[in-house]
C-alpha cells in the first residue's frame, strides 16, 4: 500500500468525518491544523491505513 494512498483515503474519509464542510483539496493536501496526531498528514496516514484494513479485511470475510 502507497503512503500516498493512504493519505488520499484517509483525507478523504477526514473530509467526510467534518461532515463535508471544509474544502476536500485541503484536506488531502493536509492543511489544518492537527488535532490529535503530529501533524494533519499524519492524521490522513493513519486514518487510511485503518479503513483499508477494514475494507481488505471485509472483503477478505466476504469471499472465505
Amino acid at each position: 500500500m502507497s503512503i500516498e494512498f493512504a493519505k488520499l483515503i484517509g483525507g478523504f474519509i477526514h473530509w467526510l468525518m467534518h461532515g463535508c464542510k471544509t474544502n476536500l483539496q485541503d484536506e488531502l493536501e493536509g492543511n489544518f491544523d492537527a488535532t490529535w496526531g503530529e501533524t494533519y498528514d499524519t492524521e490522513n496516514y493513519i486514518i487510511g491505513v485503518i479503513a483499508v484494513v477494514i475494507i481488505l479485511g471485509t472483503i477478505i470475510w466476504l469471499i472465505f
